[in-house]
């Protein structure tokens, strides 16, 4: 029983650690930006921040789920 949640725990925390990953590139272009992508930068790393932020609850939310069904 606990082997078919393993995969799908798996591929849960594979997308929180890309969420994390991406939030830490917004925030990297967002210190660093101007000599990778010009003048305006913060507009393009606040959507990559909010894109990592949006896998983040995605992961969390499906984690929580998942705990809560095998329970």
């Amino acid at each position: 029983m606990l082997k078919k949640n393993v995969g799908i725990n798996k591929w849960q925390h594979v997308m929180l650690a890309l969420g994390v990953s991406v939030c830490l590139t917004g925030a990297l272009v967002m210190v660093a930006g101007e000599s990778l992508l010009g003048e305006n930068h913060t507009g393009i790393a606040a959507v990559i921040g909010i894109v990592g932020i949006g896998l983040i609850g995605c992961a969390g939310a499906l984690i929580a789920g998942s705990s809560r069904s095998s329970q």
